[in-house]
């Protein structure tokens, strides 16, 4: 074991699937396209109470030709899902936090920084769509691009002050697998 890092893992009712893959690159102050199913089941019901909800959390919506339409021109109704994508800009705000490592797999799931750090102080952590936020990911980013020359964490902390966007190609691909081991005590007071 090199690094320990707590994480925040899917809800039981969309947990974050056992999966292997390998990271390709990291991405800095990344924008979050929301897959459809968050969009429909709910973006749509802030949209239905609050119009101004995209607005307020830095949210634009998109066409299939990648540009830029008006919120209220989507068809937000209960059970459809909207025409449209929705991408949450990069800042303090967005969902993936300012930090987002790239694992392609069929789950579409990722390693990611998070906006809401206190979740990663709770025991039950469990309070994501499958993705899996980390702790100290800075540190981790860090450590997957020791071989990538140049980067280190002063330059990724740099980087990301400058809120661009940018991608960081490892030099290597680094092996990742996400499996649960479950942990129990025995009655000499050990944990396993």
């Amino acid at each position: 074991v090199v690094h320990r890092y707590r994480v925040v893992v899917g809800k039981t009712e969309k947990p974050s699937p056992t999966v292997t893959s390998e990271i390709t690159d990291i991405n800095l102050n990344p924008n979050w396209t929301l897959p459809a199913s968050i969009t429909k089941n709910e973006i749509a019901a802030h949209m239905r109470k609050d119009p101004t909800y995209l607005s307020r959390m830095h949210m634009q919506v998109y066409d299939d030709h990648n540009i830029v339409v008006d919120p209220s021109s989507v068809d937000w109704s209960v059970g459809k899902t909207p025409n449209a994508v929705v991408r949450q800009e990069p800042g303090p705000w967005n969902a993936l936090g300012q930090l987002k490592i790239n694992m392609p797999n069929s789950y579409a799931v990722y390693m990611h920084d998070t906006n809401q750090k206190g979740l990663l102080s709770e025991d039950y952590r469990f309070d994501s769509h499958g993705c899996a936020r980390v702790e100290n990911v800075r540190d981790l980013a860090a450590w997957l691009l020791q071989a990538t020359p140049s980067w280190d964490r002063a330059k990724i902390d740099a980087s990301i002050s400058t809120g661009e966007r940018q991608t960081v190609k490892l030099a290597r691909t680094i092996p990742v697998a996400w499996i649960y081991l479950t942990g129990w005590m025995t009655r000499d007071g050990v944990i396993h």
